[in-house]
């Protein structure tokens, strides 16, 4: 047991659907931009019934299908996808619920932003789908960067092109950590309805930091603790749990899991990531190391004119803290240099099946093809999704009488 201290080809794929126990008798929902399926599993685990997924990448698109199998995937340009086209896939014209995150990565606060970057307006998309569809609610997921660039003007444009549309919307900033995973991700969300019976909110918090009433934050402990240490083996694929399940999280994460530990391969540090490791611990970053074995460029970002330590840069190298939820786990997990991502216990970065347990993929969860750090870091944490998706139900239930929705737990 370990030990913690304190853009491509139009396709798509058809298939009937199939039943695995969740979902089939929920309302309907189609989810667009849906990448490995995160965002999916969590509504489905809420008690939605996914009926149509669509998606630029053919990798996260393969992981999606073979995840949520018998739900037809489109792979492709969005731009190329109709209305028309999706109520074929799904079955019926009678939609619930349109969900999804248009890429905004010129708003991200992870990296440069680019107001001019062509992924800030896939949104454009996003509402043509849902006035096409008009389905009784919408759900859209973004990075919360793009709620205050420009004084909050993109964040209009998006509220004014759904009005436009007939819908009303509101939005807010979570915390996924706050919906029980444990992770450290601020996220904004947008809801709209064209129903004029739906009043409008968003899921109370579930978890909290020491707040009366609510259950404390999932640790990274409580996340990780039952997989293996790796050692001197990187790169076995199949490992042996280190443990029985600890805990309500560990009992979630391996509910209809394989036998074995699947995804969880690393790789040796290179020679100066090793060196500064060497000098890090739990929950400290790259100022916690030496000037004397700082390379240079790391020596200039340490300090500014007056001598004072800098306030940037103190998750670059930074090793995680088994006590607390993990930082934002972003699609360079793997590399040490670029943020929070050092393993608590072992000098390397966390594994792929970490990061997925941090963002709160079950170890079922299986991702295909390549590119595991985008697909898991891009996605949609699935308990975060099922808390919003569970308060959705609600207000679709209350909202439209004449229909009644099964939520299964």
């Amino acid at each position: 047991m370990m030990r913690y201290g304190n853009v491509g080809k139009h396709v798509i794929s058809r298939g009937i659907f199939m039943s695995d126990g969740l979902g089939d008798s929920g309302p309907i929902v189609i989810d667009l931009f849906c990448g490995a399926g995160g965002l999916s599993e969590g509504l489905r685990q809420a008690g939605f019934n996914p009926r149509v997924g669509v998606d630029f990448d053919k990798h996260a698109a393969a992981t999606y299908r073979h995840n949520h199998p018998g739900v037809p995937v489109i792979e492709g340009d969005i731009a190329k996808v109709s209305g028309e086209e999706l109520f074929r896939l799904a079955g019926t014209r009678d939609i619930d619920l349109i969900a999804g995150g248009p890429s905004c990565q010129g708003f991200s606060t992870h990296g440069k932003r680019i107001q001019d970057d062509p992924r800030n307006f896939l949104f454009k998309h996003f509402v043509r789908l849902v006035d096409e569809v008009k389905p009784k609610m919408f759900l859209m997921e973004n990075v919360r960067g793009m709620l205050t660039y420009a004084k909050g003007e993109f964040r209009r444009q998006i509220e004014v092109a759904f009005e436009e549309i007939g819908y009303r919307t509101d939005f807010t900033q979570v915390l996924a950590a706050d919906f029980g995973v444990p992770q450290m991700r601020h996220r904004i969300l947008f809801i709209g309805t064209r129903v004029d019976e739906i009043e409008l909110s968003f899921p109370a918090p579930t978890h909290g930091d020491g707040i009366k009433g609510l259950k404390p934050y999932v640790t990274l402990t409580e996340a990780i603790s039952d997989l293996p240490l790796m050692g001197q083996d990187y790169i076995s694929q199949n490992r042996d749990y280190a443990s029985p399940p600890q805990g309500p999280y560990q009992v979630y994460a391996r509910s209809g899991a394989p036998t074995e530990v699947t995804m969880h391969v690393g790789r040796p540090l290179s020679k100066q990531a090793s060196s500064l490791a060497a000098h890090i611990g739990q929950g400290q970053g790259l100022r916690a190391a030496p000037v004397g074995v700082l390379p240079e460029r790391f020596k200039k970002m340490r300090t500014i004119a007056n001598g004072q330590l800098r306030r940037d840069c103190t998750t670059l190298y930074y090793r995680l803290d088994p006590n607390r939820p993990s930082y934002t786990i972003t699609c360079n997990y793997k590399n040490v240099a670029s943020g929070p991502f050092l393993h608590p216990l072992e000098d390397r970065a966390i594994s792929h099946r970490e990061a997925a347990r941090c963002q709160s993929f079950p170890d079922h969860y299986q991702f295909l093809g390549a590119g595991f750090p985008r697909q898991i870091g891009n996605a949609v944490p699935p308990l975060l999704a099922k808390a919003i998706g569970m308060h959705l139900i609600k207000l679709l239930t209350a909202g439209t009488h004449e229909q009644h929705y099964q939520r299964v737990a």
